[in-house]
């Protein structure tokens, strides 16, 4: 008689930070799960966040002043499960949400890492409505470069052949642990819409949407002239440059025209210089909103895509 195979034991890590009622929301969805470990990493919170945690039963661990990557490099180092699966403390998880990850990751041993792209909440905004056609657009399941840190499961062992999280990235260390484990070990990352899970920190409004990206662009260039500048995550770089380039076209031609006030001649450079500035996120939204089938999003993404191009491109040497 052949030995049913055991199954892996599971730590899910959660950091966060002044977040004590998403946080209770997060750990009730996670209580129907079948996780052996939840730990929660506190970043110096001031409201409840701490005791929240604690009487949901988590391991418990306090990290003042360390950035998102060393958190939850501390989560591991005090875990023990053999499959580690990240998640935020804005986020809720879905039924099934770690059986599916486990049963995926262990299903092929090329695979190092598996998840998806977050939802946008059920009532949620305009603005959290359409940047979801843009971030779950594309055939799931499907091979990708990386996928973000909140909804996340690697095995414990590729996690500490890689050495973790970089602990110096403010922002996209999610995208650095995933380039090192395919660039390393040669393994594959699969973004499989099965695995669902639910965002409800996601920007509201549209200043919000420009702060978060604002803040998801920090540490992205440092990130990748450490990956020795892959020339696949160079139309990352191009999106906000170009934003960069021509907000400082725009800004000069403005300046000329005060200057010379009797001189019409900028003007057709003015205009030039804003319809190039503009017309790459419309064309974009029209390419993603044919593919998706979503022509009724088609100037509320391109305008997402223009605000995004200008957080980008002022994240673009933020450290």
């Amino acid at each position: 008689m052949i030995a049913s195979r055991k199954a892996p034991t599971v730590t899910v890590i959660i950091p966060v930070k002044n977040d004590a009622e998403r946080l209770s929301v997060c750990l009730n969805s996670l209580a129907k799960s079948s996780a052996d470990q939840l730990v929660v990493v506190d970043n110096g919170s001031t409201d409840s966040s701490l005791e929240v945690a604690k009487q949901a039963g988590c391991i418990t661990l306090e990290a003042p002043h360390a950035k998102v990557g060393a958190m939850r490099n501390r989560g591991v180092a005090s875990s023990d499960g053999e499959i580690l699966a990240f998640v935020d403390s804005d986020h809720e998880i879905t039924e099934q949400w770690l059986e599916t990850g486990v049963r995926l990751l262990s299903a092929d041993e090329r695979v190092v890492a598996v998840g998806s792209h977050y939802l946008p909440p059920t009532n949620g905004t305009w603005v959290q409505r359409v940047w979801a056609v843009h971030r779950l657009r594309g055939a799931s399941p499907r091979e990708v470069d990386w996928l973000g840190s909140g909804n996340l499961f690697v095995r414990r062992a590729d996690f500490l052949r890689v050495n973790g999280f970089r602990e110096d990235l403010t922002a996209a260390e999610d995208v650095d642990l995933c380039h090192r484990l395919r660039s390393e070990l040669g393994g594959r990352i699969i973004c499989d819409q099965s695995i669902r899970n639910i965002h409800h920190g996601e920007a509201k409004t549209i200043g919000a949407f420009f702060r978060k990206e604002y803040w998801r662009g920090s540490s992205g260039l440092r990130a990748w002239a450490s990956q020795g500048f892959p020339v696949r995550d160079l139309p990352s770089f191009l999106w906000p440059l170009w934003h960069f380039v021509g907000l400082l076209a725009v800004v000069a031609l403005l300046v000329a025209a005060a200057i010379n006030q009797s001189s019409g001649l900028w003007f057709p450079g003015l205009l030039l210089a804003i319809v190039a500035l503009i017309l790459p996120s419309m064309i974009l939204s029209c390419r993603t909103c044919w593919q998706e089938r979503r022509l009724d999003c088609l100037l509320t993404l391109g305008i997402l895509y223009f605000v995004y191009g200008l957080a980008r491109a002022a994240a673009l040497f933020k450290s």
